[in-house]
C-alpha cells in the first residue's frame, strides 16, 4: 500500500490577488465532521465562528454567519451558510429540502425587492447563494444516493463545486480513481457541476484539469 501523503502549500494563498469580489457568499454542504469548518478556516487563513459538531439533529438547519475580512487592502464581507445536521437522520430522503427551500428563499427575496416602486438594492442585504462547497466522503467507493440526489436539486440553482474531503487519508492513486469515479457517476446522473473558465491564457491549463 502507499503511504499516506502529508500536502503542504507551495506559496501563499489569498483573496488578496483576487481583484473582482465573484463569490461572496457560500453554503458549505455535507455530512456532520466531515471537514468543512477546517477547510473554510484555511482557505481564509480565519477562525471562523463554529459550533461543536453534533450527530443528533433532528433536522436540517441552515445557519448563515456574515464576516467581514481583510487581507492586506482588500476587505471582503463574506457569507457562508452551513447547512448543520445534513445526512444525520436515519430517514434522509428529504434532507435536501432545506437547503432547496432555503435559496428559492433568497432568490424570491431578491425579486420582491427589485419589484418595488421605490426598491433600494444598494443597501438591499443580498442572500442570494453564489457557490456550493459540496464535500464528499472519502470512501474510495462511490458516491452516495443522498449525495446524488441533493447535488440534482441543487445544480439548477446554485454553482455547485464537489470536494473529497480529508483527500489526504487517502494515496494518490486511489484519489484520482476516486476522482474518475466521481465524475462518472456525475455525467450518468444529469448531474451539472461548475466548469471553471478556460477563455484566459493565464488559467487555462490549471483550470482545464479541474474541470
Amino acid at each position: 500500500n502507499e503511504e499516506k501523503r502529508n500536502l503542504s502549500l507551495g506559496g501563499h494563498v489569498g483573496f488578496d490577488s483576487l481583484p473582482d469580489q465573484l463569490v461572496s457568499k457560500s453554503v458549505t454542504q455535507g455530512e456532520t465532521g466531515i471537514g468543512k469548518s477546517t477547510l473554510m478556516n484555511t482557505l481564509f487563513n480565519t477562525m471562523f465562528e463554529n459550533e461543536e459538531a453534533s450527530h443528533y439533529q433532528n433536522g436540517v438547519c441552515m445557519r448563515p454567519r456574515t464576516y467581514d475580512l481583510q487581507e492586506s487592502n482588500v476587505h471582503l464581507k463574506l457569507t457562508i451558510v452551513d447547512t448543520v445536521g445534513f445526512g444525520d437522520q436515519i430517514n434522509k430522503e428529504e434532507s435536501y429540502k432545506p437547503i432547496v427551500d432555503y435559496i428559492d428563499t433568497q432568490f424570491e427575496n431578491y425579486l420582491q425587492e427589485e419589484l418595488k416602486i421605490k426598491r433600494s438594492l444598494f443597501n438591499y442585504h443580498d442572500g442570494r447563494i453564489h457557490i456550493c462547497l459540496y464535500f464528499i466522503a472519502p470512501t474510495g467507493h462511490s458516491l452516495k444516493s443522498l449525495d446524488l440526489v441533493t447535488m440534482k436539486k441543487l445544480d439548477s440553482k446554485v454553482n455547485i463545486i464537489p470536494i473529497i474531503a480529508k483527500a489526504d487519508t487517502i494515496s494518490k492513486s486511489e484519489l484520482h480513481k476516486f476522482k474518475i469515479k466521481i465524475m462518472s457517476e456525475l455525467v450518468s446522473n444529469g448531474v451539472q457541476i461548475y466548469q471553471f473558465p478556460t477563455d484566459d491564457d493565464a488559467v487555462t491549463e490549471i483550470n482545464s484539469s479541474m474541470n
